[in-house]
C-alpha cells in the first residue's frame, strides 16, 4: 500500500483534494438552502383545517351577488390563507356603490374566518374607457376593514381626430 501512495501520490493528493471540496460545497448548499424538502407555504398553513369555508357561504354569496343588477360576473379563489374575490361590475356603478359590494361581501363571514384569512376584492368593469377601475381592496386579518386602493378619477383621452374620448 505504501508502495501504491508513493507511486501516485500526486493522483492521491487531488482524490482527496477532490473529495473535500465536494463535501465543503454539500455543506455551503446545506446552509444556503435549509429547507428543500418543506413546503411552500411552510408553517403558516398548520391550522387552516382550524379555519374551514364551506362551499355553503361560497354558494351563498355566488346567488345573492348574482341576483345584483351591479354584478355581471363573480368568482372567488383561495391560495393557502389569502381568498380572492372577483367582481365584474355594470358600467354605470359608482366607486361608492362598488366598495359597498366589497363590504357587504365581508358580512358572509365570521369573525374567527376573517381573523384568520386575508380577503382580496378585485372590482372589475368591462369598458376600458372607464380608467377609474380596476380597484383592489384587502382586508387583512388584523385590519377591522377594507384598505382600498386610491380613487382615481376617469381620465378623459383625445382620440386622432382631435376630439374628447371618455
Amino acid at each position: 500500500m505504501k508502495r501504491f501512495i508513493k507511486r501516485h501520490r500526486y493522483t492521491c493528493i487531488l482524490l482527496l483534494f477532490f473529495i473535500l471540496i465536494v463535501i465543503l460545497g454539500l455543506k455551503v448548499k446545506e446552509v444556503l438552502v435549509p429547507d428543500e424538502g418543506k413546503a411552500t407555504y411552510g408553517e403558516r398553513l398548520k391550522d387552516i383545517s382550524k379555519y374551514p369555508i364551506s362551499n355553503e357561504i361560497y354558494e351563498k354569496i355566488d346567488k345573492e351577488f348574482k341576483e345584483n343588477d351591479k354584478i355581471k360576473k363573480i368568482s372567488h379563489r383561495l391560495q393557502g390563507k389569502i381568498l380572492n374575490y372577483y367582481l365584474t361590475l355594470d358600467d354605470k356603478v359608482s366607486v361608492k356603490d362598488a366598495k359597498s359590494l366589497g363590504d357587504k361581501l365581508l358580512t358572509y363571514f365570521d369573525e374567527d374566518l376573517l381573523s384568520y384569512y386575508s380577503v382580496q376584492i378585485y372590482l372589475l368593469k368591462e369598458d376600458e374607457s372607464l380608467n377609474n377601475f380596476p380597484m383592489i381592496g384587502l382586508k387583512d386579518p388584523l385590519a377591522k376593514s377594507i384598505s382600498w386602493t386610491k380613487e382615481r378619477d376617469i381620465v378623459v383621452k383625445e382620440n386622432k381626430s382631435g376630439e374628447n374620448e371618455e
